[in-house]
């Protein structure tokens, strides 16, 4: 694989996507959590990221919203009183805090062995997960869409399991992919709601991204509309250029 999860954790990506598996999980509650690519499960931070534009930003927020509770949990995981994040956890250990069982898919056998030892209950199967992909209590699924036919693939799993809670994440550099996600997706026989956020204007191209989208299926309407109210507590946080903006789109 040409993806390291590694040099993106807590970045405003995982930011968004956390925030609204935090949501999706509290007014969900599935018995089983499903994710379609795992990764290590914890991320030590060096001295300098992508986590600064992301999980930094946010870092001392606290409170009962959803965007502080996430800040909280996050905190859990680095020393009580750290200036900034020693670590992040990815989406298994997260969901960790709020289900008893979790498959965990992970193609590559070296971050599989990392992820076993992060969430040592967890049944973690070394396959390609979009293939593997079954009808669950709830899944997620986040490719890194280093590949085009990703997308595709992404949808295609989607409609594999018609009828499953499902949160499907995609980045945003442009809206040409992500559009063609969403008709794809329908053609699938896929109906939901999906919420962007852009924390750096579309109109600048750069190495990162401008910004990333969920898609909701068969997910309770609370969670969707619990991430939306988010969105004036995240835009401002995570923006980069003093703009920014959301979409939501229901197909």
């Amino acid at each position: 694989m040409d993806y390291a999860h590694a040099r993106h954790a807590g970045n405003a990506g995982d930011v968004f996507k956390h925030v609204a598996l935090l949501a999706v999980l509290d007014e969900l509650k599935p018995a089983t959590y499903v994710e379609t690519h795992s990764g290590d499960g914890l991320y030590p931070l060096g001295s300098a990221g992508e986590w600064g534009d992301g999980i930094q930003r946010l870092w001392n927020l606290s409170g009962g919203g959803l965007v502080g509770r996430y800040a909280e949990l996050v905190r859990s995981f680095s020393k009580t009183g750290a200036s900034r994040p020693e670590t992040y956890p990815g989406s298994p250990l997260l969901a960790s805090r709020f289900v008893s069982r979790q498959v965990l898919y992970e193609i590559d056998p070296q971050a599989a062995s990392v992820l076993r030892k992060a969430v040592p209950n967890a049944d973690v199967r070394v396959e390609d997960g979009l293939a593997a992909l079954q009808p669950a209590d709830f899944v997620l699924i986040d490719p890194p869409y280093t590949q085009k036919q990703e997308w595709t693939d992404a949808a295609r799993a989607a409609g594999r399991i018609l009828g499953t809670p499902l949160l499907l994440w995609y980045p945003i550099k442009a809206l040409t992919r992500p559009r063609a996600l969403i008709q794809e997706l329908v053609k699938q026989g896929v109906h939901g709601t999906a919420v962007e956020l852009h924390w750096t204007p579309l109109r600048l191209k750069r190495d990162r991204l401008n910004g990333s989208g969920l898609i909701f299926a068969n997910i309770p309407k609370a969670a969707v509309s619990a991430v939306c109210a988010s969105l004036p507590d995240l835009g401002p946080a995570l923006q980069t250029h003093g703009e920014w903006g959301s979409v939501v789109i229901g197909f």
